[in-house]
């Protein structure tokens, strides 16, 4: 199967590609997979927390569930940095593609 090019899809196509950028950064980047089992590990333990993130359920957190968050919001902070830096290096190739279908770039 020919890779899929970002300017020949549609952003449907475009969100599964971005996320499976996000599983290739959980199964390649032992950092990113260590602040992913954290995130997890806090929805999991912290039910409080995981209604709030998830359902926008507000329920009166105590101060041990207000730290989970504030470790939540840090440990998903890192990992954007992860998710960005990917996307930003997939956009580059991207451009490359597309240069070389307007035939700016020659082999």
């Amino acid at each position: 199967m020919e890779d899929l090019k970002l300017y020949d899809i549609d952003s449907t196509e475009l969100n599964e590609l971005i996320d499976s950028k996000r599983i290739e950064l959980k199964h390649k980047n032992l950092e990113y997979k260590k602040l992913s089992d954290k995130v997890s590990e806090i929805m999991k333990n912290y039910p409080n927390v995981l209604a709030l993130i998830e359902d926008d359920e507000i329920n009166n957190l105590n101060e041990e569930e207000c730290k989970m968050l504030q470790k939540l919001i840090k440990f998903n902070m890192k990992m954007i940095t992860y998710e960005d830096r990917e996307i930003f290096f997939l956009g580059a190739r991207e451009n490359y593609y597309y240069f070389k279908k307007l035939n700016l770039i020659k082999d």
